[in-house]
C-alpha cells in the first residue's frame, strides 16, 4: 500500500510538471519566440530580392511535401517570399531526422545540402556535436510551437500567419493580401 501511494504521488508530481509547461499561448507570443531564437538557430535562408514577407518553414528530410517546397524555392523567392528553413523532428522518426539534418547543417554548403537531402541524397560528411545540438534546438522550437506536421510555414508578421503543407507561393500571397 505504501509503495502504491508513493508511486501515485510520484506520478502526480510528474504529470503536473508536464501539464504545466509554459508554451506561448497567443500567435503574437509564438512570433516572438521565433524572432527571439531565429538567428541563433542558424536557419538555411533563401532571400527574395524584393522581399515582401519572411517565412520560416519547419521541415524534415523524410517528408515528400517538404521536398516539393524546396524543389520550388525559386518560385517563392521570385514573388518576394524570403524562406528560412528549420528542422522539425516528429517523435516517431526523431533520432534519424536529427542525425540526418545535423549532417546537412554541417555540410560545406548547407543550402545545397538541404535541397539534395530532400531528393534523398544526404551529404557525405559526418555531423558534429555542435550541429547535433543546433538541430535539437531547432526541433525544440518546433515542439514549443506545437508543430506536429511538416512542412509548417509561418509568415513572420506581428500576428503570424500559418500555412500547413506545400502551399504554392501565389496562394500564400493571395491569402496575405486579404
Amino acid at each position: 500500500m505504501q509503495r502504491y501511494i508513493i508511486t501515485t504521488l510520484l506520478f502526480l508530481v510528474v504529470a503536473l510538471t508536464v501539464s504545466t509547461r509554459t508554451y506561448a499561448t497567443t500567435p503574437e507570443e509564438y512570433e516572438q519566440d521565433i524572432e527571439q531564437h531565429l538567428a541563433g538557430l542558424k536557419p538555411i535562408t533563401f532571400r527574395a530580392e524584393n522581399e515582401k514577407d519572411h517565412i520560416v518553414i519547419f521541415v524534415e528530410n523524410q517528408c515528400y511535401y517538404c521536398a516539393d517546397v524546396l524543389k520550388n524555392v525559386k518560385a517563392y523567392t521570385d514573388v518576394g517570399l524570403t524562406m528560412s528553413f528549420l528542422t522539425a523532428a516528429p517523435k516517431s522518426i526523431r533520432d534519424s531526422v536529427i542525425e540526418d539534418m545535423s549532417r546537412v547543417w554541417c555540410a560545406a554548403d548547407p543550402a545545397k545540402s538541404l535541397q539534395n537531402s530532400m531528393k534523398g541524397f544526404l551529404p557525405d560528411n559526418d555531423s558534429t556535436p555542435a550541429c547535433t545540438q543546433l538541430i535539437e534546438q531547432q526541433a525544440a522550437l518546433a515542439d514549443r510551437l506545437e508543430i506536429q506536421a511538416t512542412p509548417a510555414m509561418i509568415v513572420l508578421r506581428p500576428t503570424p500567419v500559418v500555412f500547413m503543407g506545400n502551399v504554392r507561393p501565389e496562394i500564400i500571397l493571395k491569402e496575405l493580401s486579404n
